[in-house]
């Protein structure tokens, strides 16, 4: 569902260069290049600062010798040209900055507002269930819970050489 900008349609453009490659005429190298920049930014891991500038600024240098008569988008040249100074300063890892933790409250913000709150009034309704999302993610009652095991995520080999612990 969604439109077009969605991260589903990105992931499908990414997931085969060759194919988007021969459906849009851009270069299958550039194409593959952007899907591990993107990867890696959005990778919960920590990224190697330096090695993230070199993998940038030579896809700049290859999308400018390839496409020089386009003008580069802002947002195409923030990535490449300053991306790694963002990677270097950022306190978390970029990929842990994103919405998804926002988005995963949603079901919780649902359910204590049906089953919690008082239904009095928006205010009470509101507290109530602000108490209870400050409850269910203070630090202290969630150690007393069970530990979900995490799937361990399977990284493109280019978006682990750009990741600080290489990941096996």
């Amino acid at each position: 569902m969604g439109s077009s900008n969605n991260g589903n349609t990105a992931r499908r453009l990414f997931e085969n260069p060759q194919i988007t490659a021969d459906i849009t005429g851009v270069n299958e190298q550039l194409i593959h290049r952007f899907k591990i920049i993107l990867s890696t930014i959005t990778c919960s891991q920590a990224i190697d600062a330096e090695k993230f500038q070199i993998y940038c600024i030579d896809t700049a240098k290859l999308c400018i010798d390839l496409y020089g008569w386009y003008y580069m988008p802002i947002t195409v040249h923030k990535v490449l040209i300053h991306g790694s100074k963002i990677v270097s300063e950022a306190i978390l890892p970029i990929g842990m900055l994103s919405e998804e933790a926002q988005e995963a409250r949603n079901k919780d913000y649902r359910r204590y507002r049906l089953y919690h709150s008082r239904k009095t009034g928006r205010s009470s309704t509101n507290e109530d269930v602000m108490h209870h999302l400050l409850i269910s993610s203070d630090p202290y009652i969630n150690s007393f819970r069970t530990k979900l095991k995490l799937k361990k995520l399977d990284y493109h080999e280019d978006v682990k050489k750009l990741l600080i612990n290489e990941i096996e």
